[in-house]
C-alpha cells in the first residue's frame, strides 16, 4: 500500500529563487499548490496564492499540496491553519531565509510594540529543533488520494449517539481534520435544520455532505431573528470563532424556542476564543459531549500534523496535580529570556488558564521586547505565571497626537488608554508597567500565590524606578476584587464592551512615585464625576464600584476635553460625560441651541433615530454637526475663566 502520510518539505534560500525553483514540481505535480506569501509577483505556475492575513478564510476548506513563504515573515496562525487544511498524500513547501543568524522577522510588527522588525531567536531555537525532528531536505514523494480509505467507524458512531441524543445543547469537539463539519452536514438529513456559522466560505465541507435544502444565516443575523419560528435543530459551525456574547445570544434565542443545539469547534491552535468557548461560557449548560479523535482529512500519526502540533504547542500540562503546600513554600521568579523550556510551560499554563491565549502570546513569551515573564514555583513545579510589559515614557509631541486622536501606536495600552480616553496627558509621559497576564494552576488557587506574584512585580517596578503599575482586563466581580485587594485603584471604565469577552474593559493602577500617586487620585476623581453619567451607558453597577460625584459644575478639564471634541479627533465616547455637563450648563444658563446634542444625549445615544429624523447621511455627519454646535458654544466662551 502507498504511503498516504503528508509531507513537510523544507528549502532554504530567497523567495524569488524558490519559487522558480519550484515551478517545474508545480508543473509536473497536479494539485492545488495553494502558495501563501506576502510577494505579488510571482511566477505564472504560482495561480492559487492568498496574503497570511487572509488565512482565516480557508478554514472549512481542503487543499492537495501547498507552498508556505516565511523567507521574510512567519505568521504561526497562518502556518497552522494551512497544516489544518491539507489532504492526505499532500506535500506542504516550506520556504525558509537562508541565514537565520542576522534575519528579522517581519511578522513580529503584528505582536512587538515596536516600529520595525525585530530579530526573534528564541523563535528560530524552537522552529530549528522541531524541523530537525521532522523535515527532509529530499524532494517529497507525491502519492494519489485514492489509494486508501479512511476509516469512518468513529465519526459513524458519534453520528448514530448524536441522532439519539435528547440534549438540548451537544457540542463536538475535535481537532482538525476529524469530520465535524462533514458529521454535522450529515445530521441534516436527519432532522429539519438551520446553520450558522462565522463565515459562510467555511462551510464547503459542511455543503458537501449536508442536505442542499439547508439554510444558512449569519449569526448577527439570527440573533435578528427573535420573531421567525426556528426549526428542530440549529447547528453552530466553528463556534469557537464566534464572540462570545454573540454566541450566548444565539443560544438563549434558540433555547428559548425549545430548539435543540448543535455546535461543533476546535479548541486548541488558531480558531477564536478556543479554551473559553468551553471555560466560560458552556460551564453555565447542561451540555452533551461527542469527542472525534481519528482524521478522516489525513492518516492517523500523520507526520505533518505532529510537527505542527509540537510547533504550535498543542496540548496541556498535566491538570492532576495535587496541591501538597502553602503559599509559604513558593519561590517566585523573573524567567530568563532564553529559557525556552520555561517558557514553553508558562503557555501551556496560560493556555489552559485564559479563554484568549492565542499563538501571538507563544509569539510574545519567545521574543518580545520591554517583556518580563514570572514564574511561581514549588519545587520543579511551575504553579503560577505572569507577564508585565513596560509603558510610558512617550514624548510629549507624540502625547499630544495621542491625546488630539492623530495617533494610536503600536503598544503602551493602558498608558495611551488614560490619554485617549481618560484625557490625562500625564500617564503616558510617567514610567510603568502593565501586568498583562496572570494565571494559577488550579490546585494552587486561592493560597495568595497569586497576590504573592503581583506584589513580588509591584517591588521590581518599585526598584526600577517606575511610577505606577497598571492592569486592564475585562471587568468581572472577583477579577475586581482580586486587584482591589492587591491595592490597585479603579481609574477607567472603556464605554464599548469587549466583543471577545461581552464585558466592559477597566483600567486599575498602584502609584508607587509622589506623580503616580497624584495620577491615580485625579483619575480616579475624574472616574467619580463621570460615573454620575456614565451610570446611563454603561452596563455595570458603577455606584458599587466607584463614590459618585453629585457636583456638575463645568471645570477647565471640561473646557480641555471640549476643545479636543470639536477641533481635533477626540472621540465623542470620551467627550461624553463633558458633553452632558455641557448640555446641562447650556441649559440652566446660557441657552445657545444645541438641538442635536440634546436630543442625542437625552435619547440615550440613539443615533440611527437622529440621522433618519435630521435626514443625515449617517454618524458622520451626526457628529459633525453636534461639533458645529459645540463650536458655536465654545465661542462665547473663549477662556477658562469664563466657566463657571
Amino acid at each position: 500500500m502507498t504511503n498516504n502520510t503528508r509531507k513537510l518539505w523544507v528549502l532554504n534560500g530567497s523567495h524569488t529563487h524558490l519559487f522558480h525553483q519550484i515551478s517545474p514540481i508545480i508543473q509536473q505535480h497536479p494539485g492545488d499548490w495553494l502558495a501563501i506569501t506576502k510577494q505579488v509577483n510571482l511566477p505564472v505556475a504560482i495561480r492559487n496564492h492568498i496574503q497570511p492575513n487572509q488565512t482565516k478564510s480557508l478554514l472549512g476548506q481542503e487543499f492537495k499540496h501547498a507552498i508556505f513563504d516565511a523567507t521574510e515573515s512567519f505568521n504561526l496562525e497562518a502556518f497552522a491553519m494551512l497544516v489544518g487544511t491539507l489532504v492526505k498524500g499532500s506535500v506542504l513547501i516550506l520556504f525558509l531565509p537562508s541565514d537565520f543568524t542576522h534575519w528579522v522577522d517581519q511578522d513580529s510588527l503584528r505582536w512587538n510594540e515596536s516600529a520595525m522588525p525585530i530579530a526573534v531567536p528564541n523563535f528560530v531555537c524552537h522552529l530549528q529543533q522541531t524541523f530537525s525532528e521532522f523535515a527532509t531536505e529530499k524532494p517529497p514523494m507525491f502519492t494519489s488520494l485514492n489509494d486508501t480509505q479512511s476509516d469512518l467507524t468513529q465519526q459513524q458512531g458519534v453520528l448514530t449517539q448524536l441522532l439519539q441524543s435528547d440534549n438540548r445543547l451537544n457540542l463536538i469537539v475535535a481537532k482538525r481534520g476529524r469530520g465535524k463539519s462533514a458529521l454535522a452536514g450529515q445530521f441534516t438529513h436527519h432532522h429539519d435544520c438551520w446553520v450558522t456559522a462565522p463565515n459562510k466560505n467555511a462551510l464547503t465541507t459542511f455543503y458537501r455532505f449536508a442536505k442542499p435544502s439547508s439554510p444558512f444565516y449569519a449569526p448577527d443575523q439570527l440573533i435578528t431573528m427573535d420573531d421567525y419560528a426556528f426549526p428542530q435543530w440549529l447547528i453552530i459551525d466553528e463556534a469557537a470563532m464566534i464572540p462570545l456574547p454573540m454566541l450566548e445570544q444565539l443560544l438563549q434565542i434558540a433555547l428559548t424556542k425549545q430548539t435543540k443545539i448543535l455546535l461543533t469547534t476546535t479548541v486548541e491552535g488558531y480558531e477564536g476564543t478556543g479554551q473559553g468557548f468551553l471555560l466560560k461560557l458552556l460551564d453555565n449548560y447542561i451540555v452533551k459531549r461527542f469527542y472525534l479523535s481519528s482524521p478522516i482529512r489525513w492518516q492517523e500519526n500523520d507526520q505533518l500534523e505532529q510537527l505542527c502540533d509540537k510547533l504550535v504547542l498543542n496540548g496541556i500540562i498535566d491538570e492532576n496535580i495535587k496541591s501538597q503546600t502553602n503559599g509559604h513554600n513558593i519561590s517566585y521568579s523573573l524567567i530568563e529570556k532564553k529559557d525556552i523550556d520555561t517558557l514553553k510551560s508558562v503557555y501551556y499554563l496560560l493556555k489552559i488558564a485564559h479563554y484568549q491565549t492565542t499563538l501571538v502570546d507563544l509569539r510574545r513569551l519567545f521574543d518580545a521586547e520591554n517583556l518580563l515573564v514570572w514564574q511561581a514555583k514549588r519545587a520543579e513545579q511551575l504553579v503560577a505565571a505572569a507577564v508585565t510589559i513596560d509603558e510610558g515614557s512617550l514624548s510629549e509631541e507624540l502625547i499630544d497626537a495621542v491625546w488630539k486622536g492623530l495617533r494610536r501606536p503600536k503598544g503602551n495600552l493602558v498608558a495611551q488608554s488614560l490619554v485617549a480616553h481618560a484625557g490625562d496627558k500625564l500617564a503616558a509621559k510617567l514610567k510603568s508597567v502593565r501586568i498583562n497576564r496572570i494565571a494559577v494552576i488550579e490546585p494552587y488557587r486561592r493560597q495568595q500565590i497569586a497576590k504573592n506574584l503581583v506584589a513580588q512585580i509591584y517591588q521590581q517596578a518599585k526598584r526600577q524606578n517606575n511610577d505606577f503599575v497598571s492592569v486592564s482586563f475585562a471587568y468581572n466581580e472577583a477579577n475586581y476584587q482580586f486587584w482591589r485587594i492587591c491595592g490597585f485603584t479603579l481609574v477607567h471604565i472603556a464605554s464599548h464592551k469587549q466583543a471577545s469577552s461581552g464585558s466592559h474593559s477597566v483600567i486599575m493602577i498602584k502609584p508607587i512615585s509622589q506623580q503616580g500617586h497624584e495620577l491615580s487620585q485625579r483619575l480616579a476623581q475624574n472616574l467619580m464625576r463621570n460615573g454620575y453619567w456614565l451610570n446611563v451607558i454603561i452596563d455595570l453597577p458603577i455606584s458599587e464600584l466607584v463614590t459618585v460625584d453629585e457636583q456638575q459644575a463645568l471645570t477647565p478639564q471640561d473646557y480641555q476635553d471640549l476643545q479636543g471634541f470639536c477641533h481635533y479627533h477626540r472621540p465623542f465616547e470620551a467627550s461624553y460625560p463633558s458633553l452632558c455637563r455641557l448640555l446641562k450648563h447650556n441649559e440652566n444658563n446660557s441657552k445657545i441651541p444645541m438641538p442635536l446634542l440634546a436630543a442625542l444625549l437625552q435619547n440615550k445615544n440613539s443615533e440611527r433615530s437622529l440621522i433618519k429624523q435630521y435626514q443625515l447621511t449617517g454618524r458622520n455627519e451626526l457628529q459633525l454637526a453636534i461639533k458645529q454646535e459645540v463650536k458655536m458654544w465654545l465661542k462665547n466662551y473663549q477662556t477658562v475663566c469664563q466657566i463657571d
